[in-house]
């Protein structure tokens, strides 16, 4: 996807996207009774949260009147080999080289 940065040049318009949804998926598997477990023992999670900043550029245009409306979308392989979406972002309009500003947050 590029470079990993985050230039909004001038404040990039964005509209659409998806819904937040009330899920663990959009938490990034993030449970308070998980954390206060580990924490109330002295001991710390197996995982960390992190939180991912997407951007593009050169991307190609496939629009015919104006230029593309892009919207970037995070997968995960399960082991048995089915995809998990883990997040998206919003769609930025007329933009070939899009930051997104919504961040996704997965477990790691």
């Amino acid at each position: 996807m590029g470079h990993c940065f985050s230039d909004l040049e001038g404040g990039k318009q964005a509209v659409g996207g998806a819904q937040q949804r009330p899920t663990s998926a959009n938490d990034g598997g993030h449970n308070d009774a998980v954390d206060f477990f580990y924490k109330s023992r002295g001991l710390q999670p197996l995982f960390t949260q992190i939180e991912l900043s997407l951007s593009s550029s050169n991307l190609l245009d496939r629009d015919i009147t104006s230029k593309s409306d892009p919207m970037a979308v995070v997968y995960a392989k399960k082991i048995d080999g089915k995809l998990e979406e883990l997040g998206r972002t919003e769609v930025v309009l007329n933009s070939l080289n899009p930051a997104w500003i919504e961040k996704v947050t997965i477990a790691f």
